[in-house]
């Protein structure tokens, strides 16, 4: 019956997401406008990796020094410009790419957003390789930082070109320790369900991190576009997803010994509450950067993916915005059920009070479905199949993501300019 579920639940979700990322080309006058008083987070792009990671969907290019100092100057002309048009945050967020590809240059963006807004947290993302000079940079500007190891097997790190990249296993976990000792909070992220992968190999990942007690692990499933499914098969053998499940539940009985479950994928150690999924946590954000997405007023934005555009839109004092979405009440609160019932954070009394009484009208079928198949008891608290059920949405909304990123790439060439017809 749970198998039945699953694969249902799966079609369901990638049929849903898809048709809600079906995304127009903006008009011209068509950009975010801030709500007066009101206080946002901000989401910044740095699209740049020395090495592509083969299973990776997300929008980056190849490292060119010249090009990616040019693009962090860009960047904090578009922060300023956020500021200019009435926009606050208390919360910023980095990811890319690899934000951390120039310390330097991170360091100084940083120290705008705290110069220019009233920020109260800051999370960055960063791959293991680790110099003295990022960890002096960065320990006291980054109150959050969320290392990408994925395993910590040197076949898999061999199978993935992590290995030639940031090293073996040991040597990853010798730079995960510094920086455990210099930052306030350090998430590591792994990745299950990979091909070869069996029981035994999650139990040894997790095992092996445990030992170094970061604030947070997060386990993340393989997730892929359809474009690249096949480099993933080529390098580690074909993808199938009858295992995920026992995979989880192996996940969610190790890490209950010293951690306490904050997502359907992340756990911390008790009392760190800040994660990787912002989305749960903020229902309107501004995403600045090349490919970067942003929520506000109810509408999905998602800017240019080419540099070359990028650059002449922010420098014409506009945001870099080419794409949106517009939905409607009943798409936000199904958006909305989804995203807090991943991170255990559902409340329906919270939604009719912003959205009003029809919201639970709307959502009352969902709900009384998830107490029929064992999804949620009576008050809405997942059981251990229903946080796998909203792993599987939240896994399908990133696919359904990185969709979007390809079809938005269309046209552009590597180095990121667009394309001469």
């Amino acid at each position: 019956m749970k198998h039945l579920i699953i694969k249902t639940i799966e079609k369901y979700a990638r049929y849903k997401i898809e048709q809600n990322l079906n995304l127009e080309y903006r008009e011209h006058t068509l950009y975010p406008v801030a709500e007066k008083d009101k206080k946002y987070l901000l989401y910044l792009h740095i699209p740049f990796c020395k090495v592509f990671c083969p299973y990776c969907s997300f929008h980056k290019y190849s490292f060119e020094e010249e090009k990616a100092r040019e693009y962090f100057g860009i960047l904090r002309k578009e922060i300023r410009l956020a500021k200019e048009k009435g926009f606050e945050f208390s919360s910023v967020y980095i990811g890319g790419g690899t934000p951390t590809i120039l310390p330097e240059e991170l360091a100084e963006t940083i120290d705008l957003c705290r110069e220019l807004f009233d920020i109260k947290e800051l999370s960055c993302e960063a791959d293991p390789d680790i110099s003295d000079e990022l960890i002096e940079l960065l320990k006291d500007r980054v109150d959050r930082l969320s290392v990408g190891i994925q395993s910590l097997d040197d076949k898999r790190l061999a199978q993935t070109k992590r290995c030639e990249k940031f090293g073996t296993a040991q040597e990853q976990m010798d730079n995960i320790k510094k920086l455990i000792e210099n930052f306030k909070i350090v998430n590591c992220d792994l990745i299950f369900n990979f091909p070869d992968q069996t029981k035994e190999d999650v139990l040894e990942d997790i095992r092996k991190l445990k030992e170094l007690s970061p604030q947070q692990i997060s386990m993340y499933p393989l997730m892929y576009s359809p474009s690249v499914k096949k480099d993933i098969e080529k390098n580690m053998g074909e993808i199938a997803n009858t295992k995920e499940y026992e995979l989880y539940k192996v996940i969610m009985d190790e890490l209950s010994q010293g951690y306490v479950q904050n997502t359907c994928w992340a756990f911390s150690k008790e009392g760190i509450t800040l994660i990787d999924e912002y989305v749960v946590d903020h229902d309107e954000y501004l995403g600045l950067g090349s490919g970067a997405f942003g929520f506000i007023n109810e509408t999905l934005y998602i800017n240019t993916f080419a540099l070359d555009e990028y650059k002449k839109t922010v420098d014409s004092g506009q945001f870099s915005t080419a794409r949106y979405k517009k939905y409607t009440k009943k798409e936000i609160l199904n958006y909305r059920l989804m995203v807090e019932m991943f991170g255990f954070s559902f409340s329906m009394d919270k939604l009719v009070k912003k959205y009003g009484k029809s919201a639970k009208r709307t959502l009352m079928l969902k709900t009384f479905l998830f107490r029929i198949f064992k999804i949620a008891d009576k008050d809405q608290n997942l059981t251990v199949f229903g946080k796998y059920i909203f792993l599987i949405f939240m896994k399908e909304f990133y696919i359904g993501m990185d969709l979007v990123r390809e079809t938005s790439r269309k046209g552009i060439d590597r180095f990121g300019f667009v394309k001469k017809m």
